[in-house]
């Protein structure tokens, strides 16, 4: 045993939370046929109508790669599309079809089944709480 004295580790235990409370959320989003990735594409351009690619990557806090797999089958499934800008044409902006507002609508609902009961399991103010305190590091 090498470190008997060690506690265990803070952040292996956060992030196994982390991947529990992901593998709650898309266990209800898989009634809409999202992840949670996907669910978060759709509220950001529900949001910023027309934003671009980049921005959209920006605001999800995806690199761009991960961004265009992700939403490569959004894209041929029609909840998204793409358009050139109207000054720049080499500037692709992305926005939500009828289809895709329907499927964030029914992702929304599956969404809300989900965190009304992470809140219970988890209350919003121990969330704060360990917010504030890893911010404070």
């Amino acid at each position: 045993d090498p470190a008997p004295d060690l506690p265990p580790c803070l952040y292996s235990r956060m992030r196994a939370a982390t991947r529990r409370l992901l593998a709650h959320y898309e266990a209800h989003l898989k009634s809409a046929g999202l992840s949670m990735v996907q669910f978060g594409l759709l509220i950001a351009a529900a949001e910023e109508p027309g934003l671009t690619m980049s921005r959209l990557a920006a605001k999800r806090e995806i690199s761009p790669s991960t961004l265009t797999r992700t939403l490569r089958p959004l894209l041929l499934e029609g909840p998204f599309e793409t358009f050139a800008d109207d000054e720049n044409k080499r500037l692709r902006r992305v926005r939500l079809t009828r289809a895709g507002g329907e499927r964030m609508r029914a992702g929304h609902a599956a969404w809300k089944k989900a965190q009304t009961l992470a809140g219970k399991a988890v209350p919003p103010a121990l969330v704060d709480r360990v917010l504030g305190a890893a911010m404070a590091l």
